[in-house]
């Protein structure tokens, strides 16, 4: 992976990823905390507002165990006892009845009083208040499945809730219902059944006390129910007597003593809490939509994601305007270095600035520098080298092929062959003049004409023992070719090639074919070819300095030598050029030259 791609990737898992997360984190940390601290808030709340009720019951309960020993209660349960068409019976029972409108007086909450006799009788006194409620007769009363459940309470109040038990209770207005077994104070025997009826608004006064004064508004509403989930009372009076598991699953009628949850409430997001009143099961449920509870959040949560905003941004910018442009930077230099290793030393970083970017492109291009200088010298060293190694050759050449060639010639004259001598002083000079020219390239043609001299003095001197072909097409003399590049191939064919062969059985062949881009020389000869040892040697290299002291006199034997020529070769012209041997024992030799097609001084 580039360094861009890395860099994008680490600014992306480092900083945009954990801030994004932090930002998360911190609102649903905030989501959480919010939830705890109102959960606390709605238990305190519940246990204030269940506190009050608790002592709203509590002071109607001993409101009404007082009654249960008044007169107001006594008497007129006594009279049932006397005959009913006595005149003065009809007169107290009358006067009992007016005495028993001082219950309603004791307390404000007090609505609706009825007794009934163990005879039937029904005493009952109530205020004007409207209500939808009608004593139900005695007989009635004891076929309700409550009856048994009050008798059993042995003089302990019962109470009953808004809309648990309509037919007893009515509907409008919702009431709280307390039924009791009234005792005789001397006999401790049943003198009858008091049901007292308590008007709810004082509860609902409660609720209220606690609630957004605006009843419209999304606020905490609270809810009164029952151990089966009825909602006996609600401080919006819009669920009175609906189930409280059409709105919500979580059955906080079951709680035991305080529990609070986030949960859909009536498909809206709200806060749940529900708390244990501790008589007859009933629970105190408060539900706060979420909404209204978060409104306060909202700045933090606003401040929480200008903060991640903020943050991203300066990211974003230190990310362009800082590590995109160290990796600019970088990256350029590696560019060019890729260029350098291409050849290019020519190239150079520019860089502005006073930081370690502008330190890495002045190191790139000292060295890049140093190592042009470098080759400069190696290329000067390998010059030279060539150099000398040509002076030497040539030397080499001098003493011992002209010694030779010179006797042929006095040969020549012995015999009094002047047309011969005359040839072979003009192919000697052509040698030496080729050998001795100035130039490292000389033209193809003058090239071939040092390898013709050459052929022609060793075909005399050798007796016609081979014969040369030499094809070359007139568009290669156009051509330059490195000096003394032909004639150590065909001296390695004469002097190692043809051993033990008979006069005229050798054949040398040149043949040159030029291609679009660059010229092919073929050396070809028939000889005894080369075996697999002497090709490897050929391939692992030639070290001048395995050289006996006395190579000087073998100079003319081996020539040039065929590795020297192909070192010359590649150095000078570069990959891409060079030759190629092809050799086997028996079968001759064929040497592959390939050479760029150049015109230069030597044309």
């Amino acid at each position: 992976m580039n360094l861009r791609p890395k860099l994008m990737l680490a600014f992306i898992s480092l900083i945009i990823i954990p801030m994004i997360g932090l930002g998360i984190f911190s609102f649903v940390n905030s989501e959480s905390l919010l939830e705890k601290k109102y959960s606390e808030q709605s238990e305190i709340t519940l246990k204030a507002i269940g506190g009050n009720i608790s002592y709203f019951f509590r002071e109607l309960d001993q409101l009404s165990n007082g009654n249960v020993i008044s007169s107001e209660v006594q008497d007129p349960l006594r009279l049932s006892e006397l005959p009913m068409d006595d005149p003065s019976t009809l007169i107290r029972f009358t006067q009992a009845e007016k005495e028993m409108s001082r219950i309603l007086f004791q307390h404000p909450a007090v609505s609706y009083v009825v007794m009934y006799a163990k005879n039937g009788m029904m005493f009952r006194s109530y205020r004007n208040d409207p209500t939808t409620f009608k004593p139900i007769s005695f007989s009635e009363l004891q076929r309700h499945s409550l009856y048994d459940d009050v008798i059993r309470l042995g003089g302990k109040p019962l109470w009953i809730g808004p809309h648990e038990q309509r037919d007893l209770t009515g509907v409008n207005p919702p009431l709280f219902t307390m039924m009791r077994v009234v005792k005789d104070l001397e006999s401790f025997n049943d003198l009858g059944i008091m049901v007292t009826q308590f008007k709810t608004e004082e509860v609902i006064a409660m609720l209220k006390a606690f609630q957004n004064p605006d009843a419209d508004s999304p606020g905490t509403r609270y809810f009164i129910l029952n151990s089966r989930g009825l909602v006996m009372l609600d401080s919006n009076k819009k669920y009175d007597g609906h189930s409280i598991d059409n709105y919500t699953n979580s059955m906080p009628q079951l709680t035991e003593t305080y529990e609070s949850s986030r949960m859909k409430f009536d498909g809206v997001d709200s806060l749940v809490s529900s708390f244990q009143l501790d008589r007859n099961g009933w629970v105190l449920l408060s539900v706060q939509p979420w909404n209204s509870l978060t409104n306060e959040n909202i700045r933090f949560v606003q401040w929480i994601g200008m903060i991640t905003v903020l943050g991203l941004l300066s990211a974003v910018l230190f990310n362009v305007f800082f590590v995109n442009r160290v990796a600019k930077s970088i990256i350029k230099v590696v560019r060019k270095m890729r260029l350098v290793e291409q050849g290019l030393l020519d190239i150079r970083v520019s860089a502005q600035g006073k930081d370690e970017t502008v330190l890495l492109a002045n190191s790139f291009n000292s060295m890049v520098e140093r190592i042009g200088d470098l080759l400069s010298e190696v290329r000067r060293e390998q010059e030279r080298k060539q150099h000398a190694e040509m002076m030497l050759m040539q030397a080499q050449i001098k003493p011992h092929f002209l010694f030779n060639t010179l006797e042929s010639i006095n040969a020549l004259a012995a015999q009094n062959e002047g047309g011969k001598i005359m040839l072979m002083v003009r192919r000697l000079s052509n040698l030496l003049r080729t050998s001795m020219h100035h130039s490292e390239e000389i033209g193809v043609k003058q090239e071939v004409e040092h390898v013709r001299s050459y052929l022609e003095i060793q075909k005399y001197r050798f007796e016609e023992l081979f014969s040369y072909e030499l094809n070359v097409p007139e568009e290669a003399f156009e051509y330059t070719i490195l000096k003394l590049s032909l004639q150590p191939l065909v001296e390695n064919s004469i002097q190692h090639g043809f051993e033990g062969y008979e006069d005229g059985q050798g054949l040398i062949s040149i043949n040159v074919a030029v291609e679009p881009h660059h010229i092919i020389i073929m050396v070809c000869d028939n000889g005894t070819g080369m075996s697999y040892d002497v090709l490897q040697k050929l391939s692992d290299g030639y070290n001048p300095s395995r050289k006996s002291h006395d190579e000087a006199e073998m100079g003319e034997r081996r020539g040039l030598g065929i590795r020297n020529v192909a070192d010359r070769l590649r150095i000078h012209y570069g990959a891409g050029y060079g030759m190629m041997i092809c050799s086997s024992e028996g079968h001759g030799t064929t040497i592959r030259i390939i050479i760029p097609k150049s015109r230069g001084e030597g044309l």
